[in-house]
């Protein structure tokens, strides 16, 4: 890289620090991403504290930040299971202050590295799906899952990535502080020498600038897919297991490792007819599907909202869940849902199903008196041909202060006309309030993909 360019880019990673880093920009940040949250990290303060002193929390954090001596508080563990069989999976949750110190580096990154994005999970799946469709089983997949991705991040590595555009030392050390900061349960304060926690608004980012060089070598040899650590190859067969060891090798330079090639795992060479489960979908010359795992799950989901008739007597509310487990929603600008990510699908018959089962269970619930589900199979088309007209999927960003109204009354079991009486401000706290939690289920619905 030419010094002009270096120099070019040093400048944008400093300006960009600063802009990001302002105390005004910090409030900004506060606001739209952390204020209406209701995390709390080792020390306990909820975000209404901070909001309470933004202005003074602000300025230091970009006091200090500039200045090199932010200090990040140990991230409070969090457990998530992921299978009977399976150790746990650890996330890192941190205080309110850290995490606007965290999602102010994030913003700084994604424009240092705009490159660094990771690909949408839908346009992946639709590039394989078209790359695949002429092609027989004089191809195959290479299907390669990288073991404990996040945790096996050399620091070392890193910073040496980071300094290919990045000089500004403050920046540097308040990004490598970040990663050092311990998770713990306790009070743990032994500093990490390797690895990236999981869960921080800057952890994508950065195990995607780890891999930006590997990527690239990847992507200049074979079709290379990679979503986080779940990488997808489609190659000539004849080739398959030269360019498997290859890419093997390739991730152990920087201290990675994938599973052992066997079929019952997820590291694995097999037939573009056979086809892979790869991002929630199976994919195959043939058909592009909803894979099994995840089919099942969005049914304990429904299943779990309708068997709620047994302990809760407001069937409004029920159904009222129902249907955004169906359809999804649009909220804040972004669509949310089972449906909108799976709508990539081609078999509807999948989607059939599902409404058949679902109609069933509710007549047999003896609940058809209190309105019928709406239907998967209607909620894809509307999606797929009908969105910017649709009504069929609830646009919560739109919503009037009548349709607020009557959504508080029916989800907090509320007399509509006691809600109608709360000042403005209150009737959309609480509808935001309300909204927000509905919307975390419904992102937990279409996690984790692999």
């Amino acid at each position: 890289m030419a010094i002009d360019s270096r120099v070019g880019l040093q400048v944008t990673a400093l300006e960009t620090f600063n802009t990001e880093f302002s105390p005004q920009r910090l409030t900004e940040v506060f606001n739209e991403r952390i204020l209406n949250s209701r995390t709390v990290g080792k020390d306990g303060v909820h975000p209404s504290l901070v909001a309470a002193n933004l202005d003074f929390w602000a300025s230091r954090i970009s006091d200090r930040a500039r200045a090199g001596t932010y200090n990040f508080t140990t991230f409070k563990q969090k457990l998530v299971l992921k299978g009977h069989d399976k150790p746990p999976r650890q996330i890192s949750v941190a205080t309110v202050r850290d995490r606007l110190a965290l999602r102010a580096l994030t913003n700084v990154l994604m424009t240092v590295f705009p490159d660094a994005r990771i690909s949408p999970a839908h346009h992946i799946v639709e590039e394989v799906a078209t790359l695949i469709e002429p092609h027989g089983n004089d191809f195959s997949f290479i299907q390669i899952d990288i073991k404990n991705f996040y945790p096996s991040v050399r620091h070392d590595e890193l910073l040496r990535r980071l300094r290919t555009r990045i000089r500004h030392k403050p920046l540097l050390d308040l990004i490598m502080q970040a990663v050092g900061t311990p998770t713990s349960a306790s009070k743990e304060t032994q500093r990490n020498t390797l690895g990236i926690p999981q869960g921080l608004s800057i952890s994508n980012v950065l195990s995607s600038i780890y891999m930006m060089k590997f990527d690239e070598f990847a992507k200049s040899r074979f079709a290379y897919y990679r979503y986080v650590d779940d990488i997808l190859i489609v190659c000539p067969t004849a080739d398959a297991k030269r360019n498997f060891r290859l890419i093997k090798g390739r991730l152990a330079l920087i201290g990675l490792e994938c599973h052992r090639l066997e079929d019952n795992t997820k590291t694995k060479i097999v037939p573009l007819t056979t086809g892979v489960d790869y991002l929630g979908f199976h994919l195959a010359p043939q058909i592009t599907s909803v894979r099994k795992s995840s089919y099942r799950r969005i049914i304990d989901k429904v299943m779990t909202v309708m068997t709620g008739v047994k302990y809760n007597a407001d069937h409004a509310k029920i159904l009222l869940r129902l249907n955004l487990k169906i359809t999804g929603c649009i909220f804040d600008g972004k669509r949310m849902g089972w449906m909108f990510f799976f709508s990539m699908t081609e078999d509807v018959k999948q989607l059939q199903r599902l409404d058949s089962f679902i109609a069933k269970t509710w007549r047999r619930l003896g609940m058809e008196q209190y309105g019928r589900p709406k239907r998967f199979v209607k909620a894809y088309h509307e999606i797929n041909y009908n969105l910017a007209a649709s009504r069929y999927i609830p646009r919560f960003d739109e919503y009037s202060t009548d349709q607020k109204i009557d959504l508080i009354a029916t989800m907090t079991v509320t007399d509509r006309s006691e809600v109608a009486n709360w000042p403005i401000e209150r009737i959309n706290r609480k509808f935001f309030q309300l909204i927000r939690k509905e919307v975390a289920e419904l992102e937990k619905d279409i996690t984790p993909l692999s």
